[in-house]
Order: C-alpha cells, then sequence, then structure tokens
C-alpha cells in the first residue's frame, strides 16, 4: 500500500533511500532537509529516519507553493 500524497510505502518511518528514490534526488539532499528542519527525522543507530507525516506536510505545502507559482 502506499500513500495517496507522496508515494511512499504507508509506513510511519521512511528511510533516507526510499525518499530519496521516491523523489529522484540523492540522500544527501534529504538529510539536508532534516538538518535544515523542513522535514522531521530521527536518528536510529547510523541511519536517520523519516517522519511520514511531515514529509506529507512537506509535499503538501511545497505542491502549494509551485501552484501559486504557476499562476
Amino acid at each position: 500500500m502506499v500513500c495517496e500524497v507522496c508515494g511512499c510505502p504507508a509506513v510511519r518511518w521512511l528511510r533516507v533511500g526510499t525518499v530519496a528514490r521516491q523523489f529522484k534526488c540523492s540522500p544527501k539532499k534529504v538529510r539536508r532537509l532534516i538538518k535544515r528542519g523542513e522535514i522531521e527525522g530521527v536518528r536510529f543507530g547510523r541511519e536517520w529516519r523519516i517522519d511520514h507525516d511531515s514529509l506529507d506536510q512537506y509535499v503538501r505545502e511545497d505542491s502549494v507553493r509551485f501552484a501559486v507559482l504557476e499562476q
């Protein structure tokens, strides 16, 4: 099952690689978004996990920004 908002698997915590593949960007870019506070992430050992709700919110806000720019 996939999320209707971002298209990622419908799980609570997403891996950086999963998000990077879904949005066709580098894992480094995803980690930068976490560092800047644009999406919420937590560190589990050596890996970062992204909060799915936070990612959905980021996608919704970004979609609104692009819609305004296109007008």
